[in-house]
């Protein structure tokens, strides 16, 4: 059993950043019924960025470049993820009357 949920090794894999984005933008969505695709977007990038900023090594240009288009995969798998879950929740809950069918939850999907 791990002592910490994220640490720096974990923050800087695919895994650990994708879970950042999908935890963070679903649970804004849950609390605040507030899902632009835009934020999951630029929270990719944030993570991204920030991760190659951190590395401790000297930085060119490419390091940055493509540390975009690692934002962009980091934003897809965590959509996708929540896609694949929200259709996973919505068959088992097919036919249940919701509550209230504008708010979302905490799976909707982003796109």
């Amino acid at each position: 059993m791990p002592s910490t949920f994220f640490t720096n090794e974990s923050f800087f894999s695919l895994a650990g950043a994708t879970a950042i984005v999908f935890v963070v933008c679903n649970t804004l969505q849950k609390v605040f019924n507030f899902n632009p695709k835009w934020f999951a977007l630029l929270l990719s990038e944030i993570v991204a960025i920030f991760g190659t900023w951190s590395a401790a090594r000297a930085h060119v240009p490419s390091d940055y470049f493509i540390s975009v288009l690692n934002g962009c995969l980091i934003f897809s798998a965590a959509g996708g993820g929540t896609a694949i879950a929200s259709s996973t929740e919505s068959a088992r809950q097919k036919g249940l009357a919701k509550s209230d069918p504008g708010r979302r939850g905490f799976m909707s999907p982003w796109f």
